[in-house]
C-alpha cells in the first residue's frame, strides 16, 4: 500500500506542476510572440532599419550582464537542467537567476537573433519543478521527478506535442532511465498541452501526403537522406562549438556581444528571414513556399547565425533552429528527389533526423516525426532516417550538442 500511495502522491504533484507550468509557459510564449509582432509594427515599411534590431538587443543584453550576470555562470537551457539533475542536492535554479536568464532569452528572440525558445522554456519549466521541490523540502528523488515534470509540461504547453515532450524528457534529461518517472511526466505533459491548446489553439495541421507504397528504391533514398542529415547534424554541433571557442578568445563579454550583434545585423540586412521566429519560418517551409536555393540558404544561414548568436554569449536555445535547419534541408532534398511530387515528407523527416543526430535522441526524433505529421504510417521512413543520422554523428563525432557545454559548465562549477 505504501508504494501505491507514493504513486498517487507523485501523480498529484505531477498534475499540479503541469497546471502551473502550463500557465507560465503560455505567458512566456505570448510575450515573445507579442514582442516580435511589436518590433515588426515599429519597423513597418522600414526594412532598411531591420539591422538596428540586433544592436538594440545587444545593448539590452550588455546591460543585463553588467547588472546581474557578471559573476553568474549558471547559464540557461537544457545543459543547466542536466547539471541540476546530476547535482540534485544542490539548488542551482534559484528563482531570480532563472528570471533574469529568461528575460535575456526573450530579448534574444524578440530582437532578431538566431536562437530558439525550446531550451529556455525547458529550463523555466524545470525551475518551477525544482523550486517547488526544494521549497516543500522533498527528497532528492521527488525533486528530480518534479524537474522532469516541469520540463515536459513546458514543452507540451508551447509546442503542443505532449508525446514528444514526455519522450524527450525521459530520453534526454533522464538519460533513458525512466521507469519510475514515466506516468507523472506523461501526465504533466498532457495537462500542460491541454492548457496550451485552450489558450493558444492546437498545433497547425498540415495536409501531408505520401501515398506511394514502400519499396526497395525508397529504402535506398531514405537511407541516403538519413546519412546526409547525420552530416548536417555534425556541422550544426561544430558551428555552435567552434563559434563559442572563437568568441571566447575575445575575452571581454561586452566585446563578444557587440561583435556578435554586428554580424547578426549584417546577416539580417542581406537575409531578412533570419529575423523571423523559427516556428514561423518552419511553417512557411512546410507549406512549400520556398524554392530549393532559398531552402538550402535557410538551412546553412540559420546554422551559422545560431552558432554566432549562442557563441557570442546571447541567451537562447539551439533546438528550434535545428528544427528549421532540418526542415529546410529536408524540403530541398525532397524537391530534388520529387520535383513535382510528395516532398513534404522529407521536411518532416529532416526535423526528426536532426533531433536524432545532434541531440543523440533517436526515439524523440521518431516521435517528433509521427506526432508532428500525424501520419503514423511514416514509421518505417522515420526509423530509417533517425537511425542513420544518429549513427553518423555517433561514429564520426562521438558526442552530442550538449557534451562540450556540459563539460565546460562542470569545470566552471569546480573552479567557482
Amino acid at each position: 500500500m505504501g508504494k501505491f500511495f507514493g504513486m498517487i502522491k507523485n501523480l498529484g504533484m505531477a498534475l499540479a506542476i503541469g497546471l502551473v507550468v502550463g500557465v507560465v509557459s503560455v505567458l512566456f510564449n505570448l510575450v515573445i510572440e507579442g514582442g516580435v509582432e511589436l518590433s515588426k509594427v515599429i519597423l513597418l515599411n522600414q526594412k532598411n532599419y531591420y539591422f538596428l534590431l540586433p544592436f538594440t538587443g545587444a545593448m539590452l543584453t550588455m546591460g543585463i550582464y553588467g547588472l546581474y550576470l557578471k559573476d553568474d555562470h549558471t547559464g540557461l537551457g537544457i545543459v543547466q537542467v542536466l547539471i541540476e539533475l546530476e547535482q540534485i542536492k544542490t539548488h542551482l535554479m534559484l528563482p531570480f537567476r532563472v528570471f533574469i536568464r529568461v528575460v535575456s532569452a526573450m530579448i534574444t528572440l524578440i530582437f532578431g537573433f538566431s536562437a530558439g525558445r525550446f531550451g529556455p522554456i525547458v529550463h523555466l519549466g524545470a525551475a518551477v519543478g525544482s523550486n517547488a521541490g526544494y521549497y516543500m523540502k522533498l527528497s532528492s528523488s521527488h525533486v528530480r521527478l518534479l524537474i522532469g515534470c516541469g520540463a515536459a509540461a513546458a514543452i507540451a504547453a508551447v509546442f503542443k506535442m505532449p508525446l514528444f515532450a514526455a519522450v524527450f524528457v525521459l530520453e534526454v534529461l533522464y538519460k533513458k532511465q525512466f521507469a519510475n518517472y514515466f506516468a507523472p511526466v506523461v501526465l504533466s505533459a498532457v495537462v500542460a498541452n491541454l492548457l496550451g491548446n485552450y489558450f493558444q489553439g492546437p498545433m497547425p495541421v498540415f495536409d501531408f501526403a505520401y501515398e506511394q507504397g514502400f519499396v526497395l528504391n525508397d529504402l535506398l533514398v531514405f537511407t541516403g537522406f538519413g546519412l546526409l542529415m547525420g552530416v548536417v547534424g555534425i556541422l550544426y554541433i561544430l558551428s555552435i562549438n567552434n563559434f563559442t571557442e572563437l568568441f571566447g578568445k575575445l575575452g571581454n563579454v561586452y566585446i563578444r556581444l557587440a561583435v556578435g550583434g554586428l554580424i547578426i545585423a549584417v546577416i539580417g540586412l542581406f537575409f531578412s528571414l533570419n529575423f523571423e521566429l523559427h516556428e514561423n519560418t518552419t511553417s512557411r517551409i512546410m507549406s512549400g513556399e520556398f524554392e530549393i536555393g532559398v531552402l538550402v540558404a535557410i538551412g546553412f544561414v540559420k546554422m551559422i547565425a545560431t552558432g554566432i548568436t549562442l557563441g557570442s554569449g546571447f541567451v537562447g536555445g539551439n533546438f528550434y533552429p535545428g528544427i528549421t535547419i532540418g526542415a529546410g534541408i529536408g524540403m530541398a532534398f525532397g524537391k530534388i528527389i520529387e520535383p513535382a511530387g510528395e516532398n513534404q515528407i522529407f521536411g518532416v523527416l529532416g526535423m526528426g533526423a536532426l533531433i536524432s543526430s545532434y541531440l543523440n535522441a533517436p526515439i524523440a526524433g521518431i516521435v517528433w516525426i509521427l506526432e508532428y505529421s500525424r501520419h503514423f504510417d511514416w514509421m518505417i521512413p522515420a526509423l530509417i532516417v533517425c537511425s542513420m543520422s544518429v549513427s553518423v554523428t555517433y561514429h564520426l563525432l562521438g558526442k552530442d550538442i550538449f557534451t562540450k557545454t556540459y563539460e565546460s559548465a562542470i569545470d566552471q562549477m569546480r573552479l567557482g
